[in-house]
């Protein structure tokens, strides 16, 4: 090779690794984890931001024992996950690498738990395509063991800045999965700088009480996989004898159901006395419904100022009553706080005939609260969030429906599927037909009134939480308890029903085709099978 030539070739060769590292570097800077940091005293998961428009992340699964003993499924070795903090109008891409261990591969009955180790993603209350190509938040297509797949989303100019989650959704192995494979997202505010600065509480509880156990041990063993649900717990090749031996393995606090935050068990939140700060809570749990109070309802000054992503058009008083939350739900507070308080979840008598007497509804401290001294206490009141985006949040009450259908929770006697006993759990469509086109206006009617199964008999007392996918609903109407989680005029995304009752929503589907789903966003219901699978058409038919 001539000289010259040679070094053309050389000086190509360097500025395409220039190049080359360049791009790696971009992307290890924006998915590069930091470690956990503390704000105010309470543990902060890592932040991944999106920069000029756009984040490229990866989100990498494996398992392993965390403080409490539970052998938890999670991502990036930690649970939280990281935080992703992204704007309207962003392209985000998340490739998940699933570094579980192998399964058998052997076909199970479909609503029943198993693939322990196969997951999927689902950003919990964005407003994104569910279709499969391009994959945005398409929770049907799984990633098993030892594979990878990505998830191009890209956000709407007029997306909700809010309070989302993400978690995994995989039928039979969501509930197993979410108790410590779950991530805060916060869709930022055009001028964030405007509002108080940001604390997350992430709450995640433990879902290992009762039945759950067993039934996990035996999905588990029963599907080929060698990790154990309690750390140190042998796993053999009988799951029944797995199954039985796992309670026996269960000590304080996993024989008991108890929420974490940011992943610690009741920590000390120390905030500036008389700032404000945004709380954004999320109730990351997989089975319990929280009803938030304070010790002392006087030590903090707070307003809800949003539900489930979305601005109220009046910010209301915080913990004047039990403020409660589905699993799935978040809510933004306003808070400034002057005296020491306990955040807890209580059970209380006068919420059951509105939640159902036999639901579960944590019962039990989250955090303490113990101001510090400040130099910058603040006299002025709270501002607020800007209105909703209007072509997304238009009132729909006024608006008359293309189509109408009643989904009804259906609890009936246990099954048998795959050799393991489960509670045969349904969401179907009674009235209607459940379909749904792009620009339809839908109204639907959860219900949930009586048992289906006439051998139990008598009014139902277990609440069903109610989540829909792709788009949010607005409150249109419900049987009773306005007020206790909602308001008609609201939108939300997963909220609880009236039980024994009704609710009534309606919803634009806007935008976006593809499979969607509606469920009950108790795990391992959903799991089971109570849920609405349907297709969103093009409308073009």
């Amino acid at each position: 090779m001539r000289p010259a030539l040679a070094r053309g070739v050389a000086a190509a060769a360097v500025i395409l690794a220039v190049v080359v590292a360049l791009m790696t570097l971009s992307y290890v800077r924006v998915d590069s984890t930091t470690p956990f940091a503390r704000r105010y005293g309470l543990r902060q998961a890592p932040l991944r931001r999106s920069r000029g428009g756009a984040l490229r992340t990866r989100l990498r699964v494996g398992a392993g024992p965390d403080a409490f003993g539970v052998v938890s499924r999670r991502y990036e070795r930690s649970t939280p996950g990281p935080t992703l903090v992204v704007a309207p109008g962003d392209a985000v891409t998340v490739e998940v690498v699933n570094g579980l261990g192998a399964e058998d591969g052997a076909a199970r009955a479909r609503d029943s738990l198993r693939r322990p180790n196969t997951t999927s993603l689902h950003m919990h209350g964005w407003h994104a395509s569910p279709r499969v190509s391009p994959r945005e938040d398409d929770v049907f297509s799984l990633v098993a063991p030892g594979e990878s797949k990505r998830y191009d989303y890209h956000l709407p100019a007029d997306h909700a800045p809010g309070t989302y989650w993400y978690h995994p959704h995989a039928q039979g192995s969501s509930g197993l999965q979410a108790y410590g494979m779950l991530g805060a997202v916060v869709v930022a505010d055009a001028d964030p700088g405007r509002f108080p600065e940001d604390v997350v509480m992430l709450l995640a509880s433990t879902n290992l009480v009762a039945g759950k156990a067993r039934n996990y041990a035996w999905a588990s063993v029963a599907s080929g996989s060698r990790l154990p649900v309690v750390a140190g717990g042998a796993v053999g090749a009988d799951a029944t004898k797995a199954a039985a031996a796992l309670k026996d393995e269960l000590r304080a606090p996993l024989d008991a159901s108890f929420f974490t935050v940011n992943g610690e068990l009741r920590p000390t939140f120390r905030p500036p006395a008389g700032a404000w700060l945004r709380w954004r809570v999320v109730n990351g749990g997989s089975n319990d419904i929280l009803s938030l109070e304070l010790s002392d309802a006087t030590a903090c000054e707070a307003s809800v100022v949003a539900r489930d992503g979305v601005a109220l058009p009046e910010p209301r008083p915080a913990f004047a009553a039990p403020l409660v939350l589905a699993p799935g739900s978040r809510v933004d507070l306003f808070a400034r706080c002057d005296a020491p308080a306990t955040l807890r979840s209580a059970k209380r008598d006068a919420l059951a005939y509105y939640l159902g007497a036999g639901s579960d509804v944590f019962d039990g401290e989250i955090l303490d609260v113990v101001p510090t001294p400040s130099r910058r206490p603040d006299a002025s009141a709270a501002p607020r969030l800007d209105a909703p985006p209007p072509r997304l949040f238009a009132s729909l009450l006024g608006e008359r429906p293309d189509r109408v259908a009643t989904l009804a929770y259906y609890d009936g006697e246990a099954v048998v599927r795959d050799g393991n006993a489960y509670t045969d759990y349904g969401l179907r469509v009674v009235d209607g037909d459940g379909a749904v086109e792009v620009g339809d206006v839908v109204e639907w009617t959860p219900v949930w009134t009586v048992r289906n199964d006439v051998k139990r008999g008598g009014p139902e007392d277990t609440n069903h939480p109610f989540h829909l996918h792709t788009n949010h609903f607005q409150i249109v109407d419900l049987s009773h308890g306005e007020g206790v989680d909602y308001a008609v005029g609201q939108w939300r995304d997963t909220i609880t029903v009236p039980t024994p009752g009704w609710v009534k929503i309606r919803f634009r589907a806007a935008d976006y085709d593809g499979p969607s789903l509606a469920h009950c966003h108790i795990f391992s219901h959903s799991d089971l099978g109570m849920q609405h699978k349907f297709d969103i058409g093009t409308g073009a038919g």
